[in-house]
């Protein structure tokens, strides 16, 4: 009878990767500021980390969709566990009312003087209307913008069969113009 040894793991690290909660993000969450509940905590991806407690932060908030934010976490050691993000919906409790938000820090509730952030009035794949306009025509087009940016700014967009691109200035959160 012949016998193979093979020694198991030897020299090598241990891989366990903890699956990281729904309760942990909402604890983390709180902890910024924002009440919300697990229930409300939606992941985009399974995230692990490399151990049991890797002590959440969130680094961003932005609106998304309807009542729908975009969170932002990472891990307080970065060896833990990579940046991630969650969809939170903040429902009838109304848990995201007067939230300015910075990247790099915390949430922060209206007149608080820890950060403000200028939100941006036009994001990357928002839809728009163009407006090409001089003193006897005017004409108007549905757009895709391709830039972010905020009321004066000049942005790039595209025609929604994405066959024109043009530079134009953001009049509102609905609106661009261009002066023929």
């Amino acid at each position: 009878m012949l016998w193979l040894l093979i020694p198991a793991a030897v020299g090598q690290e241990s891989s366990a990767r903890f699956p990281i909660s729904a309760e942990r993000v909402a604890q983390a969450i709180v902890t910024a500021g924002v009440p919300v509940r697990a229930a409300q905590v939606r992941f985009l991806a399974q995230i692990n980390s490399l151990g049991p407690d890797p002590g959440l932060q969130v680094i961003n908030l932005a609106k998304w969709s309807g009542d729908t934010w975009k969170v932002e976490l990472r891990c307080s050691d970065p060896r833990v566990c990579l940046p991630f993000y969650v969809l939170v919906q903040a429902g009838a409790a109304g848990a995201f009312d007067g939230i300015s938000t910075q990247r790099g820090g915390p949430p922060a509730r209206r007149n608080a003087s820890l950060f403000r952030r200028k939100q941006m009035l036009m994001r990357n794949g928002d839809r728009a209307t163009l407006v090409f306009e001089n003193p006897s025509v005017r004409i108007s087009m549905p757009v895709i913008c391709l830039e972010n940016g905020n009321r004066g700014q000049r942005i790039r967009v595209v025609s929604t069969d994405h066959k024109r691109f043009f530079k134009a200035e953001i009049v509102n959160s609905e609106l661009l113009k261009v002066e023929l």
